[in-house]
């Protein structure tokens, strides 16, 4: 545990163990870098990682939002944040992802960041074919319904690529309705930490859920 560590060293640490381990796509996440932060030269900074590092992949989100967790039980908010992802931010990240030649993973939380990848293209900030992740089941993002992923399904062209991000026990339900959309799915402990959608039974790892979803 500690402070959080924005560097090229660290995230080359993190790529060259991952490797040693197991011959993976590496996918680094750029959530987050920008807040709190108010100066545009911090900001830059702290996502030079992705262009010196390189991985493969790395995520970008397109689009701000509110960004909680609501207890039924307490009534009550766990947390409760905005997220902000403003165009010159997300401009910021592709940018440094084109300097890497990094692929970008456009994570949609609602229906509107799809769009938003619009005028990206436009500025030449980003080429098609793209590859969206839309992540449903987060408070202040879209439901995590059936409907709602065939509508943002609909939203991409035929030459993207796409595939659904469920928060929880929902998952499954999600990553059904995405096989059955011919869209593709992503699993872990990061979204959910169930083997089945009653939530009854806990998964020692990601080991089982991948196992599961195919």
């Amino acid at each position: 545990t500690g402070d959080a560590a924005w560097t090229s060293d660290v995230y080359g640490q993190i790529k060259d163990e991952v490797k040693k381990r197991c011959p993976v796509i590496i996918n680094f996440s750029t959530g987050g870098f920008n807040m709190n932060i108010k100066n545009e030269a911090e900001k830059a900074s702290r996502i030079e990682y992705i262009a010196k590092v390189k991985p493969e992949v790395a995520a970008c989100n397109m689009g701000s939002m509110n960004y909680a967790k609501f207890s039924e039980k307490r009534k009550s908010f766990v947390f409760d944040f905005v997220f902000p992802n403003p165009f010159s931010d997300i401009l910021m990240v592709l940018k440094a992802m084109r300097e890497g030649g990094v692929k970008p993973e456009l994570e949609c939380f609602d229906v509107g960041h799809i769009a938003n990848a619009e005028p990206l293209i436009a500025m030449g900030a980003l080429q098609r074919p793209l590859q969206y992740s839309f992540i449903l089941g987060v408070l202040g993002g879209a439901p995590p319904t059936t409907e709602t992923l065939a509508h943002m399904a609909g939203q991409t062209r035929a030459e993207d690529q796409w595939e659904v991000i469920g928060i929880s026990k929902v998952q499954w339900r999600l990553v059904g309705a995405a096989l059955a959309l011919g869209g593709n799915v992503r699993v872990g402990l990061e979204d959910n930490f169930y083997l089945d959608a009653a939530g009854t039974q806990m998964a020692e790892n990601n080991g089982p859920l991948v196992a599961k979803a195919v």
